[in-house]
């Protein structure tokens, strides 16, 4: 597998043929020293864009009609001279030439229409490659790699499904024996075109070398897409939190990269929102905790930048991206070759893992419900596909949405049978056809409530909910009786559901006296909540929600948390493990997000003052006795306590971004 550097560049380039004078500006002593102030040692440059426009003298496709220099070639010959590497960038599912020299290329929607004529959101002309588009695209691939056979990548973009009603689609769906009018047939069969593109592209792109690196971006790293992401020799999680990603995407896909054989990188942008701002800036600050949590969360750093049409550096933004990535030189050492420490595991509730997933696709809501709760936690944790072994965890969380087939039951019996615990909500207990409780967690299904909305209440088993009276739940939840299980939270019924006849004040009616049946159940081994908790958690963002999950987590545990840590909420901790070095290494986030303004109806999440946190309490759990901890890199030795399974000690001060050595 291909082995990634860390401070990596993505400089887009996608550029109007109506713009003049492109690349005149480009000079490669100030390329250079763009890439020197920036800290830069890998940065992916353009052979095609969007437009369809190639930036090198070209057989195959067009070269930008005002392009009068060999830009790609004297970009690749100035990072050569300083030993920086250069993958090279061909858009794949956008062209903007081709799809109006051919329209026949073009994905034709169900509704007969190729693009709106009038459009001009985004690129929307999306190319067929169940046409001859795919010939040309491989073509443009294979001229690359001839020309620069020792290239250091080859990076296509724009990648995924498409449901495509075009005259060749429907005959060839129809010779497969493919319904064109079952929209399942349709889908099933965008999958075998996405597949025809992955085998004929990466051949492309290796068909000179066959160690060439190669990457298909689509946005979004799809959990359990394994014969997919097989096409890759590495990952490259795009993330750009102010672009509408927010900062809990980056975690959530990390810990499921780290789960997989590749090396990866997490991908921002140096933007104020995404890509093709032009004068768009972050703040250093942004950038700073950005790339720590890149490292801490165990990937390698990129950030994303637009060249202006003339071909010149920007060089305000290589002094912001280098104000990061100065950091991150520092702390590469305790962040190569890492693997997670890690108790618990998140499986992941997305149905038909091995169907592709590309876009701005987010996880599924259950999904990130768990992953905020564990975050806010400070509960290491790494995320599962279908095919993974729970073996070795110490619990599992079943999101609320799971559905629990012959084969999931198989694991979680196994998995109980060794001793491993888990933490379930909503339906992901119960059989496929939702009729009784596949795996029994100490008690008995009586069917669905009515009720809508009801109440939780706190229990002495719940001690972490400071709210003692009635909480309220929208969703529904299932009717149970506990046989062996304890009462870990009671529901309350509301009066009445709310309609046109009956309804009471703004918003529901209150919960009525009387207990009916529990919201939460609390075996040896599983912990049960019957509302769908982790979706109302992160639909509602109430906080009394995780405190009820807390309970059961520290319960099932026996009240040993992987991690006790006086950091905030909106701090992170996650540890990693450097074996050849035999050591442990702890990474400490903080940074105050705010709302600022939105993007395509998203919120943009600015990063602007990084306040330093003093005196920050950490006692973690460990495989190994730890016999030395010290600030990373710098820092010097810090006094700790060392325990049976674990060690002890106090940060005195840190600001963004924090590592911790624990020598064993």
């Amino acid at each position: 597998m291909h082995h990634l550097r860390f401070r990596q560049v993505h400089l887009d380039f996608h550029t109007s043929g109506l713009i003049p004078g492109i690349g005149e500006k480009f000079n490669k002593r100030q390329f250079q020293e763009a890439l020197k102030v920036g800290h830069v040692n890998s940065i992916t440059v353009f052979s095609k864009c969007h437009h369809g426009w190639s930036y090198h003298p070209t057989k195959v496709g067009k070269t930008h009609p005002h392009l009068k220099t060999d830009l790609l070639a004297r970009q690749i010959d100035a990072c050569r001279e300083i030993g920086v590497r250069c993958p090279i960038y061909l858009s794949a599912g956008l062209d903007e030439l081709a799809a109006f020299a051919h329209p026949d290329w073009v994905v034709k929607k169900k509704d007969g229409t190729l693009w709106k004529p009038l459009e001009v959101e985004w690129f929307v002309r999306i190319l067929r490659f169940n046409s001859p588009y795919l010939d040309y695209l491989c073509a443009q691939i294979e001229e690359v790699c001839q020309r620069w056979p020792d290239n250091d990548g080859i990076f296509l973009d724009i990648i995924g499904t498409h449901r495509d009603y075009s005259d060749d689609a429907l005959k060839e769906m129809k010779q497969l024996g493919y319904n064109p009018e079952n929209d399942a047939d349709v889908g099933r069969y965008a999958e075998d075109v996405l597949y025809r593109y992955f085998r004929a592209s990466t051949a492309a792109a290796q068909s000179v070398r066959k160690d060439t690196p190669v990457f298909h971006n689509s946005g979004h790293i799809s959990v359990g897409a394994r014969k997919a992401l097989a096409f890759n020799t590495h990952l490259e999680l795009e993330s750009l939190p102010t672009g509408g990603w927010g900062y809990d995407h980056f975690p959530m896909s990390a810990r499921y990269a780290i789960t997989q054989k590749w090396d990866f990188m997490g991908m921002t942008g140096k933007f104020h929102n995404t890509w093709g701002e032009f004068g768009g800036f972050k703040r250093a600050a942004a950038l700073q905790y950005e790339c720590g949590a890149m490292l801490a969360y165990g990937a390698k750093c990129s950030v994303g930048d637009q060249l202006h049409p003339d071909g010149e550096m920007n060089l305000d933004t290589y002094r912001l991206i280098g104000a990061a990535y100065a950091e991150v030189e520092r702390k590469e050492p305790w962040c190569d070759y890492v693997k997670p420490v890690v108790r618990i595991a998140l499986v992941s509730c997305e149905q038909n893992q091995h169907r592709w997933r590309g876009g701005h696709a987010q996880s599924v809501v259950a999904d990130e419900g768990v992953g905020r709760m564990l975050l806010e936690l400070h509960q290491p944790f790494v995320v599962l596909d279908e095919h993974a072994d729970w073996a070795g965890f110490d619990l599992v969380v079943l999101p609320d949405t799971f559905v629990m087939t012959p084969a999931f039951l198989a694991r979680a019996k196994k998995f109980l049978q060794t001793g491993g615990r888990i933490i379930a909500a909503g339906s992901a207990l119960l059989d496929e056809k939702q009729e009784k409780f596949a795996l029994d967690p100490g008690a008995k299904l009586l069917g669905r409530s009515a009720n809508d909305p009801d109440y939780l209440v706190a229990t002495k088993l719940t001690p972490e909910v400071p709210v003692k009276s009635s909480i309220v739940i929208l969703g529904g939840a299932y009717e149970i009786k506990p046989t062996t299980a304890r009462v870990l939270a009671e529901r309350r019924a509301s009066y009445f559901n709310r309609t046109w006849e009956h309804y009471c004040s703004h918003q529901h009616a209150p919960d009525a006296p009387g207990k009916v049946s529990p919201a939460a159940v609390l075996g040896k081994q599983i912990a049960y909540f019957a509302h769908n908790l982790f979706s109302a958690y992160r639909t509602y963002g109430q906080p009394l929600y995780r405190d009820f999950f807390a309970a059961a987590l520290r319960h099932l545990l026996d009240g040993k948390l992987p991690v006790e840590t006086s950091l905030p909420t909106t701090g992170r901790i996650n540890v990693l493990e450097q074996p050849k070095e035999r050591r442990y290494v702890a990474h400490l986030l903080f940074a105050v997000t705010s709302n600022r303004g939105t993007f395509h109806g998203k919120p943009v999440e600015i990063i602007e003052d990084l306040v330093p946190l003093r005196d920050t309490q950490v006692r973690l759990r460990l495989p190994r006795r730890v016999k030395a901890v010290r600030l990373v890199p710098d820092g010097g030795p810090l006094p700790f306590t060392a325990h049976p399974d674990g060690v002890e000690f106090t940060v005195p001060e840190f600001t963004a971004h924090q590592m911790v050595e624990l020598g064993y």
